[in-house]
């Protein structure tokens, strides 16, 4: 499945009318949907490194590297599991900093395992060059649609 660069996901119709597509915590972040291979358990999106997402030593706030990793694992989970998830545990390896010299950030997310209840997923972060950035890993559990507001 292929992801036109210029439109958001199909998807975005089946999550329901009470959703928020982008959510509203990261439509600032004019993230670019690069690939979804479901057969392969691959996604990837990259965005650009902005100055508002410095620290005060001028690198990028490790909590933004959470948001880049999980503004993958979410979309990648909800079309995997055709349900929404929740994240249990999310942990993340910082290997180095990111500037905003970099331009673009990148994240590779890959399926790890997928069961009835839970997801588990590995993602990379990546420089534009290539460079890895920082590491993830992530279990999500799907929800019970039926449980939906309960």
């Amino acid at each position: 499945m292929a992801i036109d660069k210029n439109k958001l996901f199909d998807f975005k119709h089946s999550m329901g009318e009470d959703s928020v597509f982008p959510p509203p915590a990261t439509q600032h972040m004019d993230i670019e949907f690069v690939n979804v291979d479901l057969k392969q358990g691959l996604f990837h999106i990259k965005g650009p490194i902005k100055t508002d997402y410095n620290n005060p030593g001028g690198v990028v706030f490790g909590g933004y590297y959470g948001m880049f990793f999980d503004a993958a694992f979410g979309p990648f989970s909800f079309l995997l599991a055709q349900a929404y998830v929740t994240t249990l545990e999310m942990n993340i390896s910082f290997l180095k900093p990111l500037h905003v010299k970099d331009g673009m950030w990148e994240v590779k997310a890959k399926l790890v395992s997928q069961s009835k209840s839970f997801l588990m997923m590995n993602a990379t972060l990546l420089k534009e060059d290539g460079t890895l950035v920082a590491t993830a890993a992530t279990r999500m559990m799907i929800l019970d649609a039926s449980r939906k507001g309960s």
